[in-house]
């Protein structure tokens, strides 16, 4: 792979002792969508802020094709920031919003060549017919296409996209995701999508970057990421549903879930997990658990706690216990709450956390009892 387009090394920052980010370092490629996934407030706003130099840093270093760009000023980095809100101005028009950028003493372009930028953003965008409004005429996804072209106008060298489609309807904001993906294919632009929606970023990304209470957890493809969670953390951003997590009973080095019938032996190299197995978390992909609408020897019987339409599929929710599995299954059989089902856990696709830090714990579990 070429050169990363952007590096970011070691970027902390406090605010009022309470750190936002923490040794945040990302490489981003040309041509490359790079998702940033995290929930609300967990340090994606404060990443691109920081990236735009609109946030000062506590430390850390930023590279624009390969140049530190650091302490460079905002209108000194060759980057362009769509945020959640619009930010548009409502006394000129569509044309003239989408065009200010390009009329600026920064980036001052002439007349025909702004004239023929807008429109093609505009086209791209399916704003054609909007140019003469006035911005105060629009709808909300209306004024965000406009936002978004104002943004593509500049073509710098990074996109960075700060939970842009956040308050669209998810029709809306599908097409859009939709739209933003066929852009960067053609123009082979690169950019920072930074969304607490799971559905955005895998649609979008490339790659995932993983970011929770201002660390990143994990970056990689969504395929390595479900293969190989290296953080609990992981488990609870990706996914619709996300993984399937139960606590842990320790008996004799066996392991075993409250209420569910199994009992496990893990094997691990490391010597400070051996033997306090009561510290482990136990977790599985939805798509992994086993279920059947009939009695099956080895599974477990539970309940249908709830049933949640989703279109061409929907969720259910199972309880046994206090324990939750909530997994996509097909529009039939037909179920409803109230019903048993029978839940399997295949023993290859459990994957093993420890309880105070998260981090994936390696080693394999064996089955050795089962008691339906």
């Amino acid at each position: 792979m070429n050169a990363p387009r952007l590096s970011i090394v070691g970027l902390n920052k406090s605010f009022a002792h309470k750190h936002a980010l923490t040794d945040i370092s990302l490489d981003i490629h040309a041509g490359e969508i790079l998702a940033l996934l995290g929930p609300t407030g967990a340090g994606k706003t404060t990443t691109i802020r920081a990236i735009a130099g609109l946030e000062s840093l506590s430390s850390g270093r930023v590279y624009l094709n390969g140049s530190e760009i650091t302490q460079l000023s905002p209108t000194d980095r060759d980057v362009a920031v769509v945020f959640e809100g619009f930010n548009l101005l409502p006394t000129l028009s569509v044309y003239d919003n989408i065009a200010f950028p390009l009329r600026s003493t920064i980036y001052r372009e002439t007349e025909e060549v702004i004239s023929e930028r807008v429109n093609k953003a505009a086209d791209n965008l399916r704003i054609s017919l909007l140019l003469s409004r006035k911005v105060n005429q629009l709808s909300g996804g209306e004024r965000q296409r406009v936002a978004i072209a104002r943004a593509l106008v500049r073509r710098p060298t990074l996109y960075m996209f700060d939970e842009p489609l956040s308050a669209l309807d998810l029709k809306l904001r599908e097409s859009l995701v939709a739209e933003l993906r066929e852009m960067q294919r053609m123009n082979g632009a690169t950019m920072l999508y930074a969304t607490h929606d799971y559905g955005s970023a895998a649609s979008l990304g490339h790659r995932i970057a993983l970011i929770e209470n201002g660390h990143i957890l994990q970056v990689g493809t969504l395929s390595d990421l479900i293969a190989t969670p290296r953080h609990i953390g992981v488990g609870r951003l990706i996914g619709s549903p996300a993984m399937v997590f139960f606590d842990v009973l320790n008996d004799k080095d066996m392991l075993s879930i409250e209420g569910l019938p199994w009992k496990w032996r893990f094997d691990t190299s490391l010597p400070a997990v051996a033997g306090i197995t009561q510290g482990l978390i136990l977790g599985i992909w939805p798509e992994d658990v086993e279920l059947e609408f009939s009695p099956r020897t080895g599974f477990a019987q539970c309940e249908v706690h709830a049933t949640d339409y989703r279109g061409l599929d929907r969720a259910i929710e199972l309880r046994r216990g206090t324990n939750r599995v909530r997994k996509a299954i097909a529009l039939a059989p037909a179920v409803q709450r109230g019903d048993s089902c029978w839940l399997g856990l295949p023993t290859s696709k459990i994957f093993a956390f420890n309880a105070q830090t998260g981090e994936r714990v390696p080693g394999s579990l064996t089955l050795l009892e089962s008691h339906e």
